[in-house]
């Protein structure tokens, strides 16, 4: 008597399940897949941001945080390549709001960002983008590599020597045997 309406239940919750959990993310990893045949062929900013502004905001219960870091590492990529500014920080801007705050994997790719637009070209709001997000990463696990290490590149550069001596001592507490790193410190105590 019982057993019919529980069967009944069962169903539509795999049914929804399904759905949900397995042909929503199969859509929209397929129009990411196709946005990525079709940006071959783009020749604007405003056609690549048609082409992936589908992928980007399908509704998917599962998936948003792949397909923002995959398109991330593209256009991460694409950065070092020789293109100019305005197209570069255009593609940054796209990306950025797509990219999860709370995500290191996320948060790396945007410092790697702003770091490479910084050295590319300059601007002090790309250096402190870069430091934000690579201070944001270190608040998610304090001794993630890509974070000191990206801290350790900018602040190198910057010629900030207090920033630099007190990220590569905090490398060196946790990789001591880093002697590039063993070096740097020496250089800025010998001052």
């Amino acid at each position: 008597m019982f057993k019919q309406p529980i069967i009944v239940i069962l169903i539509a919750l795999a049914l929804f399940s399904a759905y949900f959990g397995a042909y929503l993310p199969f859509a929209r990893g397929r129009m990411y897949i196709a946005a990525l045949g079709a940006a071959q062929s783009t020749r604007t900013l405003d056609e690549f941001k048609k082409i992936f502004d589908r992928p980007l905001n399908f509704y998917s219960p599962i998936g948003d945080e792949e397909i923002a870091k995959f398109l991330g590492m593209d256009i991460l990529n694409a950065l070092v390549q020789a293109r100019p500014e305005e197209l570069n920080r255009a593609l940054v801007e796209y990306i950025e709001p797509y990219m999860a705050k709370d995500n290191a994997r996320h948060l790396i790719i945007l410092g790697q960002m702003y770091s490479i637009l910084w050295k590319e070209y300059g601007h002090e709001k790309d250096y402190l983008k870069s430091e934000k997000y690579q201070r944001k990463i270190l608040e998610i696990g304090s001794n993630l590599p890509p974070a000191l290490y990206g801290l350790l590149e900018i602040y190198q550069m910057s010629g900030d020597d207090v920033k630099l001596k007190e990220i590569a001592s905090e490398i060196v507490k946790y990789w001591p045997q880093d002697e590039g790193v063993q070096k740097v410190l020496q250089r800025i105590n010998n001052q």
